[in-house]
């Protein structure tokens, strides 16, 4: 899947869709969670007899687990769309960013290890991150989420075959 970036004008390569139900399952999970501990701060305010904002009980809770249910299912619509790399000739090119377009590059030369990993839903839905490091970083410098796991292999074992073999 490719998509055309606006401002570069360059063909991207786009994340497998499916990563669009992980990551609104991601935030459905801290959605409820968070409503839950909510839930429960309202219920000991109300046997602390702690009025909160006058609000009857049960309703700040629910307000913000509907607004997290939108989130969830709008954002990583969002996120998805504007979600691309590209496997240039010297560098790796990744754009992202809903509200604040983020723009990175690696140049290959300075890849020094990758790594392929899965979170549990990942592995639902067969699908990974492929981390990049290069020299001179704690943490990895770019992180590909939404690959077919198929994929993000042959794309680590190809990055590591035209970064010589000291990477991975």
């Amino acid at each position: 899947m490719h998509f055309f970036c606006n401002h570069c004008e360059i063909l991207m390569n786009q994340l497998d869709p499916q990563i669009r139900t992980v990551w609104s399952i991601g935030l459905l999970t801290r959605a409820i969670i968070f409503s839950i501990v909510l839930f429960i701060g309202e219920t000991i305010a109300l046997q602390a007899d702690f009025d909160l904002l006058f609000l009857p009980y049960g309703l700040l809770s629910a307000i913000i687990f509907v607004l997290s249910l939108i989130y969830a299912f709008v954002y990583p619509q969002l996120s998805y769309k504007y979600w691309g790399y590209d496997i240039r000739e010297k560098e790796v090119y990744i754009e992202h960013g809903v509200l604040t377009k983020i723009k990175t590059t690696a140049p290959l030369n300075r890849i020094q290890h990758l790594e392929v990993s899965q979170s549990v839903f990942d592995r639902i839905f067969t699908l990974a991150r492929l981390s990049i490091y290069t020299a001179g970083t704690r943490g990895a410098d770019l992180q590909i989420p939404g690959l077919p796991l198929y994929y993000a292999e042959q794309l680590r074992d190809h990055l590591k075959e035209i970064t010589g073999e000291d990477a991975l």
